[in-house]
């Protein structure tokens, strides 16, 4: 009798490789890049929040990964490395500037830089980057490595899990936290000693460069979750980071720019009003901020099944703790001993009303602010009201936020929620369709809002739709086609449709 290949014994060590190929045309982007001028001997920030930067690219992650099960599946141990997101970039070409008695702006280009080195408005040479940085610092930072764990399940029933190492570390459904970090982490499964409950203790260092290249910033994490059957659970989690490694000042760089740029484009070139408002924005583009906080989380999330067919997945949490010191440059403190309040939350209905059809309303909130670098002249005593997180990844749309066929290993982009941290208030449908063929088509669309005004008065981030198709040619092959648009409302300084086209190739070893 021919043996079942189902009982057939698991190799102790498997091994997979992954090669995923993009080509991207991205038309008419929302613009951020603030440059200078030597022809002008100013800054430019005619272009600043308006829809009018294109970039065509192609990328590609090679990635590796070993998993070994041993002692019967109690113990196992992961190792992946992958090249990060590979492309080549031409960015802008830096200048050095100096005073000058004679310019609108009180400087000018020169070769020593007295006064800082800034983005000018020519272009340099283009280099290979990995994640946004170039590989040889990317592999520096990380050793190009994702995962390196070690996995121990023991007690009665293994009802208990400890982990150990660098690993994908998830936290309010990735409003809070999702990328790699380095900790330990235990589960206890107490459903396997007689009540229906699941406990988690962990410590970890959120940042995927290597721990002891990074100022020590832990990140603890509690959670215990009512689990009602094998899908349906209820949850409540808390979560504190002691952060000494300036990781709010990055969160708020954005709002750091804006305000800079506000105070150039309030001034006539030539004043000197106009002339501190260049120093300032020297100093925002030639030195980054720094900052001591303390962070703080709580809430709930949980999965329902009301009836056949039909999903609930949920999460809400609200934030907390202290800003202790952020400084805009050496000496400029803009907040100090400053409160944080902020709130989240986050809703999808997925319902199947047929088996080749699923329908997903969804709602999305995060709380935003205007900002300590909107009050430059004062301390920020009223607090900062925006929901701030570590890592997060939010995918509910794939223009404004970071879905789509690449999600999966696009480099994350830390900022706070929205544009400047103004916040967001979306909500939208995805359809679903499985396709004969194995063939999956996606459609969404969704209405995007912010709680507070942006620089120009609006509110209205815009109107969203995407679209992505996907075919399994093979066991090992997907070929994968994704086209987005968005309508930009009146938050931002031009109406130019943006729009993003991707065609991806995924090989995996089967």
């Amino acid at each position: 009798m021919a043996s079942d290949p189902l009982d057939a014994p698991r190799p102790a060590v498997t091994f997979g490789a992954e090669l995923h190929l993009r080509a991207t045309a991205l038309k008419d982007a929302a613009a951020s890049d603030v440059l200078f001028d030597s022809s002008r001997r100013e800054y430019r920030t005619d272009r600043y929040l308006v829809p009018e930067a294109d970039d065509r690219f192609a990328s590609a992650v090679a990635r590796l990964r070993l998993d070994g099960r041993h002692l019967g599946g109690e113990f196992a141990w992961s190792l992946v490395a992958d090249t990060g997101e590979l492309r080549r970039r031409r960015d802008w070409a830096p200048v050095g500037l100096c005073a000058s008695a004679t310019s609108p702006s009180g400087f000018t280009t020169c070769a020593v830089g007295g006064a800082g080195v800034v983005p000018g408005t020519a272009q340099g040479g283009a280099r290979l980057l990995s994640n946004g940085r170039i590989l040889g610092e990317e592999a520096h930072a990380t050793w190009l490595l994702r995962e390196a764990n070690l996995r121990w399940t023991f007690g009665r029933a293994g009802f208990a899990k400890l982990q150990a190492g660098l690993a994908r570390l998830t936290i309010a459904d990735g409003l809070i936290h999702d990328d790699d970090a380095t900790g330990i982490d235990l589960a206890l499964d107490l459903g396997a000693l007689g009540p229906p409950v699941a406990l988690r203790l962990a410590a970890y260092l959120p940042t995927r460069d290597l721990p002891w290249r990074e100022t020590f910033s832990p990140l603890l994490l509690v959670e215990a979750a009512w689990q009602l059957s094998l899908v349906d659970r209820i949850g409540l989690f808390a979560a504190a980071r002691r952060d000494r490694a300036d990781g709010v000042a990055r969160l708020l760089d954005g709002a750091r720019l804006e305000a800079a740029v506000l105070q150039l484009d309030a001034r006539a070139p030539g004043t000197a009003l106009y002339k501190t408002a260049t120093l300032f924005m020297n100093s925002v583009l030639s030195r980054p901020p720094t900052s001591d906080a303390t962070l703080a989380w709580a809430g709930v999330s949980g999965t329902l099944r009301p009836w056949s067919g039909q999903r609930l997945t949920f999460t809400g949490a609200l934030s907390g703790g202290t800003i202790h010191r952020l400084e805009l440059y050496s000496g400029q403190v803009v907040a100090q001993d400053a409160p944080l309040s902020g709130q989240a939350a986050q809703v999808r209905w997925a319902s199947s009303p047929l088996d080749w059809l699923t329908l997903t309303p969804w709602f999305l909130y995060l709380s935003g602010d205007g900002g300590p670098y909107g009050k430059p002249n004062r301390a920020l005593s009223d607090g900062y009201r925006g929901f701030l997180g570590v890592t997060p990844l939010v995918t509910a749309t794939n223009l404004f936020f970071q879905g789509g066929i690449s999600e999966t290993f696009s480099s994350r982009q830390v900022a706070a929620p929205g544009v400047n941290g103004r916040g967001v208030v979306a909500g939208g449908l995805t359809v679903g369709l499985d396709l004969p063929g194995d063939v999956d088509v996606t459609g969404r669309a969704a209405w995007l809002q912010a709680p507070v005004a942006g620089p120009f008065g609006g509110r209205h981030y815009g109107t969203e739709l995407d679209g992505e198709l996907s075919w399994q040619a093979a066991s090992w092959l997907v070929l994968a086609l994704e086209g987005d648009v968005l309508l930009p409302g009146d938050f931002f300084a031009g109406q130019r449709t943006t729009s993003k086209v991707v065609l991806a190739l995924d090989v995996v070893t089967p």
